[in-house]
């Protein structure tokens, strides 16, 4: 397994510690769920209310000035 591991580039070191973090995430996720139904539905509205939120606020203001800087 080192062998397999220390062949690899850096991006796709990167690459396999971000799918396995990302699956160690989904499987905590759904093992938390199993017990209370409701994480399945809160867990994404909040994920997904969040990324709204940030894409709208990145093209109300996509430089990060508000206009209320000038006076600094």
């Amino acid at each position: 397994m080192r062998e397999l591991y220390e062949s690899l580039s850096p991006e796709k070191r990167r690459e396999c510690c971000t799918v396995s973090a990302a699956a160690a995430a989904a499987a905590l996720w759904f093992s938390i769920a199993w017990r209370d139904a409701w994480v399945l539905l809160l867990v994404p509205i909040i994920g997904g209310s969040f990324v709204f939120l940030v894409r709208r606020n990145r093209r109300l203001d996509p430089m990060g000035h508000a206009e209320d800087d000038d006076f600094f």
